[in-house]
């Protein structure tokens, strides 16, 4: 978890204060997947907003990563104000794909059922190969 007094939390809430409301439209959609936030407690239930710090030695050099499934956000411990909040904007600006499991390779991997716990094992007519198959 993080605290509110570590200086890349700060950074944070201050960027998004400083955001419009359009941007911060935007954050949401980059974080949950969607551009409001529930009208009403029911709509939340158990639904909480999460801010996980993501290591690096080059933090500035990281965008910030979204979980939308979770709610949450992967943060950089950027070391300026600044800093943050461009990453931050430019991740929910041009970020704005979800990464789910329709995509090319998800698809591909869904069919890869046939999975053998041993490389002596013979493989199905027509089954696809599998992962330890030799060829």
């Amino acid at each position: 978890g993080v605290s509110s007094v570590q200086r890349h939390v700060r950074y944070f809430w201050a960027a998004l204060r400083g955001f419009t409301p359009e941007q911060r439209s935007a954050f949401l959609r980059f974080v949950w997947g969607r551009s409001r936030l529930p009208i009403s407690a029911a709509e939340w239930g158990d639904t909480r907003f999460t801010l996980h710090t993501k290591q690096s030695p080059r933090p500035d050099a990281l965008f910030p990563v979204a979980h939308t499934c979770f709610f949450s956000l992967e943060l950089p411990a950027y070391t300026s104000a600044a800093i943050c909040r461009e990453r931050l904007l430019y991740a929910i600006t041009h970020c704005l794909a979800i990464d789910i499991d329709t995509t090319t390779g998800a698809r591909e991997n869904r069919q890869l059922t046939a999975w053998s716990s041993s490389e002596d094992e013979e493989e199905e007519p027509g089954a696809p190969p599998s992962p330890t198959a030799r060829r």
